[in-house]
């Protein structure tokens, strides 16, 4: 009687691991894959597999979950300096991304202000994406 019950609860088990009924067919209910995730707005992003890029994200990754809540909100423009920076790193590459970062770096000073390149927020920001540098044509 007990080897009987033993072979029924572990025929059971088998069935409920492996999503088969006793009679060989699948369950419609526990044959259905996992619910899809949900993709941001922003659509997937690609892998980066450059060693060089890679290194330059990782240090402005550093420099923003370390560094800058130490010093506080110093940068004047929109997007934020070290925002700009792995911006045009993803989208131009490391070596036009670290020039076009270092251009940025010499405009974020005391003395900017509105102009022909960038205009005023609402909240007292600069707007400057790094898509409207001027220093590198696409």
């Amino acid at each position: 009687m007990i080897s009987r019950f033993l072979g029924l609860l572990s025929l059971f088990l088998a069935c409920s691991c492996f999503n088969f009924l006793p009679d060989g067919s699948a369950s419609d209910f526990t044959m259905k894959g996992p619910k899809e995730k949900a993709v941001r707005s922003g659509g997937s992003q690609k892998i980066e597999t450059s060693c060089l890029t890679t290194a330059f994200l990782g240090g402005v990754q550093f420099y923003q979950r370390w560094i800058s809540p130490v010093r506080g909100i110093e940068c004047g423009f929109r997007p934020s300096c070290s925002n700009y920076s792995r911006l045009s790193i993803q989208e131009q590459g490391p070596v036009i991304g670290l020039m076009m970062t270092a251009d940025r770096l010499t405009r974020c000073n005391i003395w900017k202000g509105p102009g022909p390149d960038y205009f005023l927020l609402p909240n007292g920001k600069l707007f400057d994406p790094p898509s409207r540098n001027l220093l590198f044509d696409r």
